[in-house]
């Protein structure tokens, strides 16, 4: 019961020091934005891409993973991407081939479809 307690304390302690770490930076954004993005420019976590009128385009979506990888929804299928200025190129997988062009703030078009983090 003892270790138990003291593992959860050291928990609790390691908790509050990233927290206050990630709190600290007031208005620096980078420190706290390069936890949650990969190669500069693309957030982990899940993207949509929409076409005319907003409609999803099921197709396109992807799960962007840490050392940029990426998976389709599913986790079936694995490619990796590579970021140049603000292009986004897919290797591999169901992406395989397809270029991203003007990234900014996340998000970025293929062909005439817009991609962006799944909120």
């Amino acid at each position: 019961m003892k270790r138990s307690s003291s593992l959860m304390l050291c928990l609790g302690l390691v908790t509050a020091v990233v927290m206050g770490a990630a709190l600290v930076g007031g208005s620096n954004h980078r420190a706290v934005a390069s936890a949650t993005t990969v190669a500069g420019g693309l957030e982990l976590g899940e993207y949509a891409c929409y076409g005319s009128g907003g409609s999803v385009l099921i197709g396109l979506g992807f799960k962007v993973l840490a050392g940029n990888k990426y998976t389709d929804l599913d986790g079936k299928e694995h490619g990796t991407f590579s970021i140049a200025d603000d292009t986004v190129t897919f290797h591999g997988g169901h992406l395989d081939g397809q270029i991203g062009k003007n990234l900014k703030d996340y998000k970025f078009t293929i062909h005439s479809a817009s991609c962006e983090p799944f909120k």
